[in-house]
Order: C-alpha cells, then sequence, then structure tokens
C-alpha cells in the first residue's frame, strides 16, 4: 500500500508546470554549432542529432536539413538525451539540469516542462535526464533520481519511481522492459527488476536487486537482454544470470539496438554486431572525423554516428559505400569569446581565459567567419599553432585585414582570409611572461585614425606596443607609473580617441593612457577610493560619439567625461549613472560583472555580463531600452561575452558562452554623406503593413517627410545611419495614396537630399 508520504510527492511532482516557449523567429536567428553531437533518435524517415543545446533533423527521404534552436523556443540548456515517438509524433528532448522540450508533429511550438527542475526535494546534481524509452503510451524517463512517466498522450507527467532501497534516489542510466519485467540499471544501485504489469511499482518494495554494481546502461534486442558496464557488454542467460559477451579495450560510449543488431561506439571505433555476438561491420578512425564517437544508431540500412566534434558521420552499410557528413551550417564552436564585424561580415574566435586570466587548460581553435554564403572557418592548423584566441579587430582602412590575439602566441595577421604571419617574442617588441621564453599574451588591439595598430601585451615588460602601417613595432613602458607592471594578470579592451590617444583596461591596475602626441602615460585607480572606480579590475571600455570612456568592471559600470584630462589633471573622477527605479535612486548595473560595451550608431549603448544578459540603454545610460536574457528572449545563457554589430544592416550580434544569437536590429551606422540614401519599399503598396526604412543618413540629420503641397506629415533628427517611419501624420493617422517628398538636411545644412516615395492605399 502506498503510504501518504510517497502519496503526497507524486502529487507534488505531477502538478504542472509547463508552458508553450516563445517562437522568436520573426526577429532573431540562431547561429549555433552542430558539431558536437551528444545523441540520435530517428523515426518516420528523420534522424534527429542532439547538439549541445539545439537539435538537428536529417530527412532520409530528400536530403534536407532543417534546425531547432533557442530561437524556436528550445530552452537552450546542455542537452542530454534526446527521443522520438512514432506513435505519437513527438520529440522529446532531455537536458542536464532536467528540463525537459517537448515537440509534436512538425509544430513549431516547443512545450517546455520544469517539473523536475523545479522541484527543490531533488539536488540540482541529480536532475539529469539520462535516458529515454516507451511502453502503452509512456515515456519512461531514466534521471539523476529514478524513474519518471511522462504521458505522450496528455503531455504531461504521471508518476515518478524512487527505487533505491527505503525509496532512495538512484542515478538511473537506463530502463527496458524485456517480457514481464521492467529492468532499470543505474551508477549506484546496481540493476533492479519490477513486474511491469504490477501497478503499484511506484511502491520500491516491489523492485528487485538482480546484480549489484555500477551500470551505464540496458537494453533488450529480440529476446535477448544486455548489461553495459564500461567496457563490458553483459547477456542475461536467465532473468538472473548475466555473463560476459563482448568485451572492448576502451569505455563504450554507447549502444543502441537497431533492427537485427547491436551498433556499439567507442572512442574511434563504431561496431555493429548480430545478436549471437557475430561482428558485420566495423569501422574505425573514419577519415575526416574526429574519433569521439558519441552514440550510434542504424535507419534504412544506414549507420548513422555522432561524433563530438565533426558533427554526424552517414555510413551505407554495404560494400563499397561513401561516408559522408551530415552537419547544419555554423561556426566552429558555441562558446564564442571573441567577435568582430565588418559590413556583411561577422568573425568570432573561441580561446578563452578566467577571471584570473588563467589561459589553461590551452586551446587550439579556429575562427569562424560568417557572409551572406554563410559560416566559413580558418582551420586551426593554419593559424601557426596558435592557442587560444580571444580578440579579433579589423583594419578600417582595409576591412579585408584583420588581427586575432592569442593569449599564449602573439598576434595573427589575416590577410583576404589568408593568415600570413604571426608576431611574438622573435619578430617583435612582444614580451612573454616573466621567467617563461615563450608565453606571450596578447589580448586588446585597436586602430588610431593614422593607420597604427595598438596592442595590449599582458604581464610582458613592455605593455603597449605599437605597429605602424610601415610594419615597424616600438613599445611604451608604464614602469614610472606602473613599478609593479609585471604583476598585472591581464588586459583586456584597448581603445583609441580621436585625437590619438590611448586607454587600456587592466585586470587590477585600473585603465591606463597613452598619449602618443606627449609621449604621456597616465593611470587611473581606484586606491583609497579615488576616480570613484568600484574596483580595478576593467573589463570592458568604450568610447562614444561624445567622447565619454564608457567603462565596465567586475564590480558595474563607470563613465568617465573629458577621460583626456587623466594626462593633465592629478585626479579625475569617474561617475556612476544614476537612475530611478521604484522611487528609489540606484547605480546602474550595480555589482554587475560588464563583460562588453559597444556604442551603436544612434549612441546608445549595449552592455553585456555574466549573468544578466545583455542591455541596450539610450546615449545617457538613464533609459533602459530592451534587456535580453534567457527568459524573454533566445540568449541560450544569460553570460554574454562579446557583443558586435553589423552596421550595414543594424543585426546585433550576441556571443555567449553557448551559442551565438542575432538580433535584427535597426541602429545602422552613419553615413559620410547623402550620396547613397536608399528609401525602402518604394512603392508602399497596399498589401505592405510594416514600416518605411530610410538609410544612407548622416549623422545629425534632419529628415522632414510632406506631401506634394508642402504639409509636414514627419520630422525626426537623427543621430545614427537609418530612420523607419510607420507612414502615419506624427502617429495620428495613416497618410494618403500619393507621393511623398522625402528632404534630408545635413548638419549645419551644408548638405541636403531629396528622395520621392510613391505610397498605394
Amino acid at each position: 500500500m502506498k503510504t501518504f508520504k510517497n502519496i503526497l510527492f507524486v502529487i507534488l511532482i505531477c502538478s504542472a508546470f509547463q508552458s508553450a516557449a516563445q517562437d522568436f523567429t520573426a526577429n532573431w536567428v540562431g547561429h549555433f554549432s552542430y558539431n558536437r553531437v551528444e545523441d540520435i533518435a530517428r523515426g518516420n524517415g528523420r534522424i534527429y542529432g542532439a547538439s549541445e543545446n539545439a537539435v538537428f533533423v536529417f530527412s532520409t527521404l530528400d536530403g534536407s536539413i532543417r534546425t531547432i534552436s533557442t530561437v524556436n523556443g528550445l530552452s537552450g540548456n546542455t542537452i542530454s538525451a534526446i527521443y522520438y515517438s512514432e506513435d505519437f509524433d513527438t520529440l522529446l528532448i532531455g537536458y542536464e539540469n532536467g528540463i525537459l522540450d517537448v515537440l509534436v508533429g512538425n509544430s513549431t511550438n516547443v512545450i517546455t516542462v520544469v517539473d523536475i527542475l523545479n522541484k527543490p526535494s531533488i539536488s540540482p546534481d541529480k536532475k539529469r535526464i539520462n535516458h529515454f524509452i516507451e511502453s502503452n503510451g509512456f515515456a519512461y524517463i531514466s534521471t539523476g533520481f529514478g524513474i519518471s512517466l511522462y504521458d505522450l498522450g496528455q503531455l504531461e507527467f504521471d508518476d515518478t519511481y524512487f527505487i533505491g532501497d527505503g525509496g532512495a534516489q538512484l542515478n538511473i542510466t537506463a530502463t527496458a522492459i524485456q517480457g514481464e519485467f521492467i529492468y532499470a540499471s543505474s551508477l549506484d544501485g546496481g540493476l533492479r527488476r519490477a513486474p511491469v504489469g504490477n501497478t503499484n511499482i511506484i511502491d520500491f518494495n516491489n523492485w528487485s536487486t538482480i546484480i549489484s554494481g555500477s551500470f551505464q546502461g540496458v537494453l533488450t534486442l529480440n529476446e535477448s537482454l544486455f548489461l553495459l558496464n564500461d567496457s563490458q557488454l553483459l547477456q542475461a542467460t536467465d532473468g538472473n544470470t548475466f555473463t560476459p559477451f563482448l568485451q572492448f579495450p576502451e569505455t563504450i560510449t554507447d549502444v543502441e539496438a537497431n533492427e537485427s543488431f547491436l551498433s556499439i561506439v567507442y572512442p574511434g571505433n563504431a561496431l555493429v554486431y548480430t545478436t549471437e555476438g557475430s561482428l558485420e561491420f566495423s569501422f574505425v578512425n573514419i577519415e575526416g572525423f574526429t574519433d569521439r564517437y558519441r552514440a550510434s544508431i542504424i535507419e534504412e540500412n544506414t549507420l548513422y554516428i555522432a561524433t563530438r566534434g565533426s558533427g554526424m558521420a552517414r555510413v551505407p552499410l554495404q560494400q563499397g559505400s561513401t561516408v559522408s557528413r551530415i552537419l547544419p551550417n555554423g561556426p566552429l564552436e558555441n562558446n564564442i569569446f571573441g567577435l568582430n564585424s565588418s559590413p556583411g561580415v561577422v568573425y568570432s574566435v573561441f580561446g578563452d581565459y578566467d577571471n584570473n586570466y588563467n589561459a589553461f587548460p590551452l586551446k587550439t581553435q579556429g575562427v569562424s567567419i560568417l557572409t551572406n554564403s554563410g559560416w566559413s572557418s580558418i582551420n586551426p592548423g593554419d593559424l601557426f599553432g596558435a592557442r587560444n584566441l580571444t580578440n579579433i579587430t579589423i583594419n578600417p582602412s582595409n576591412q579585408s585585414q584583420l588581427y586575432i590575439s592569442s593569449f599564449r602566441d602573439g598576434l595573427i595577421e589575416i590577410n583576404e582570409g589568408v593568415p600570413v604571419i604571426i608576431y611574438d617574442e622573435n619578430n617583435s617588441t612582444f614580451t612573454p611572461v616573466p621567467a617563461t621564453t615563450e608565453d606571450v599574451r596578447i589580448n586588446g588591439t585597436a586602430f588610431d585614425r593614422n593607420g597604427n595598430l595598438w596592442i595590449a601585451n599582458a604581464r610582458g615588460v613592455n605593455t603597449l606596443h605599437r605597429l605602424s602601417t610601415g610594419g615597424q613595432f616600438s613599445s611604451v613602458s608604464f614602469e614610472d607609473i606602473l613599478p609593479d607592471e609585471q604583476g598585472i594578470l591581464g588586459q583586456d579592451d584597448v581603445v583609441v580617441s580621436l585625437d590619438n590617444k590611448v586607454y587600456i583596461a587592466t585586470g587590477g591596475a585600473g585603465i591606463l593612457g597613452y598619449d602618443p602626441a606627449t609621449d604621456t602615460t597616465a593611470r587611473l585607480f581606484g586606491e583609497e577610493g579615488a576616480a570613484n572606480l568600484p574596483i580595478d579590475d576593467i573589463r570592458a571600455l568604450a568610447l562614444d560619439r561624445n567622447g565619454t570612456l564608457w567603462i565596465g568592471t567586475r564590480l558595474g559600470l563607470r563613465v568617465l567625461f573629458a577621460p583626456s584630462n587623466i594626462f593633465t589633471e592629478p585626479q579625475v573622477s569617474t561617475s556612476a549613472i544614476i537612475i530611478e527605479q521604484d522611487g528609489l535612486a540606484q547605480e546602474l548595473l550595480n555589482d554587475q560583472v560588464v563583460t562588453d560595451i559597444l556604442v551603436d550608431g544612434s549612441n546608445n549603448k549595449w552592455v553585456a555580463t555574466t549573468d544578466s544578459g545583455v542591455f541596450y540603454f539610450s546615449p545617457n545610460g538613464q533609459e533602459t531600452l530592451l534587456h535580453f536574457t534567457t527568459s524573454n528572449s533566445p540568449l541560450p545563457s544569460n553570460n554574454v561575452q562579446d557583443v558586435t554589430i553589423d552596421e550595414s544592416s543594424g543585426t546585433v550580434y550576441f556571443g555567449t558562452i553557448r551559442g551565438l544569437v542575432a538580433f535584427k536590429g535597426s541602429e545602422t551606422a552613419p553615413a559620410e554623406n547623402l550620396e547613397n540614401v536608399i528609401v525602402y519599399p518604394n512603392p508602399v503598396r497596399p498589401s505592405f503593413n510594416g514600416e518605411v526604412r530610410i538609410e544612407g543618413l548622416t549623422a545629425n540629420t534632419n529628415v522632414k517627410i510632406t506631401d506634394l503641397v508642402g504639409n509636414l506629415v514627419y520630422e525626426e533628427n537623427t543621430t545614427g545611419g537609418s530612420i523607419n517611419w510607420d507612414t502615419t501624420a506624427f502617429g495620428r493617422h495613416k497618410v494618403a495614396s500619393g507621393v511623398y517628398l522625402i528632404l534630408i538636411t545635413g548638419p549645419d545644412a551644408l548638405e541636403t537630399a531629396i528622395s520621392k516615395l510613391m505610397i498605394i492605399r
């Protein structure tokens, strides 16, 4: 008989905690990496590949691939298991934190179920979803605490089984139904079973231990039951006895029962056996694929292999077959660390370091590039062995030339997409970390108006270096104002003002400044309350269109008006931005860890943080225009590490630790002149319900829109390079059909332009 305690807990855990996730496809685009495939499912002519936090669907009928990500409503967390029910045409996606995403049919509406995630009685480390099987309309979900049943018809949780001794929680790795029993393998309670027809198997007393030990899985094929024990596969000879069936030299990562075969993978090996133990097919170290095989499945006489780094291999099970790759277009990795963009092109790198600027373990990675044609990459082997790539700077005078910083090996120059040289301690003024000979840590870089590249060299003898337009290096020492210079753990952003003064964010020494015109160094730091900095650990700098220096620290945000004063004044103080919230004066982003600050064409600011997503502020920071987090946007993580804007389109890219997403913004950079003003759509037809866009504007432009007899219907002064008009007369009513004049006047009325727009109602 059920105890009251068990009944109460089941009632609680079966309460409805689910919601229909929002579809963001109208304003967002996902750019996720699908190289690392964690699990595979199949059914109805489709193969489902679960990457780290997104899913791709391959059609075996026409070879098409579509993707499902946070933009479609997925939770964005780390996927641990995936299952497709043919009977209910339903896809289940399980996560390490216990969230369950459900997609029914071809619907784009994702149902996010958080019953497990929200259970306070289950510790976070036990909520992982490990495995799915289906029986009698229910999905049996193996988790880190037990077995939960999900009703596929009603789309809701049913019973939960705690089958450990005394009803304790067990880490269940898989379940299988064989004959009259349901079996559950666990890491901490051996293999257990219960009569599947018993209506009271929620009672732990109905579960018995068949064999003790730690087991990674249990499965059935035809009439046989198999148990996975590290590198060994055991077979049940009767209901209670297991004998060795197959032994392998390394730990098995996955075993699946497919049609009449067992498909088994371990590092570099994908093997297909019969139930008698006969090896039918063997694929070892497939050329062009990593040897980190994760899972496999057989569908229509074809073996699909999930790899952690090379997407999915498609291997026809026949002689002379050719292996093909299934991999949606995307960047190399999801852990985006550095971004930058030029018109129509976005670059990303994936090296990193921790809060203390520790770059270990070192990572060898490539560079991913997004154009109108999709994603491409520069392979790590072409980057001179450089590791931990952290920063990208594009030459504003030659946007096919860029420099990639390595926080270990120096600075790489790339021209027309081809790496041409790496600058290190052997061919530049860069110096390695003291007591080493080759640990050259380059991070922030920036061009000045004369075409010189300024480079921060962390923990070097000289902190700042210059690469001139002629290719010569020189260095700047801050020893006179920073005696303990070599103790600086790292530097982040480098920015250069319009008058060519250089500012460097440091991890512990405040802000360093250098004026090349006078060869003067300066330092802004918060010792004993000076400078009003909350901490001397500075992680982001940006100069806005008014010349104000925006400062992101590990404890909040500051602004410095007239930053050049640090070179002439003995004491300069930054300012906090004070806003009113709930009737109280508060400091904007107080105690937030700021990772990046970006100024757009309208002088608004994008500010990224480590745990609160990204903010979009008005020019003075007094108004929060937007605030994106995982709860109201497709951001896969609230840890946003970098932001960049394609100024030709206004699209904003957010690089997080779990992937890259793009927001279709509207703010473009101001043009140099009014020679290329564009108005679209033109004409505006009756079926059009959007806004008319005017691009190619200079900064501080006045735009008037009138009808042919001179009646003014709209006017705006711009700071960026574009505006949108909703085709109303100052927001009151839609204007009538006709021809409208767009009168554009530049600053001081020195330049003008006129365009015509036809509206058809």
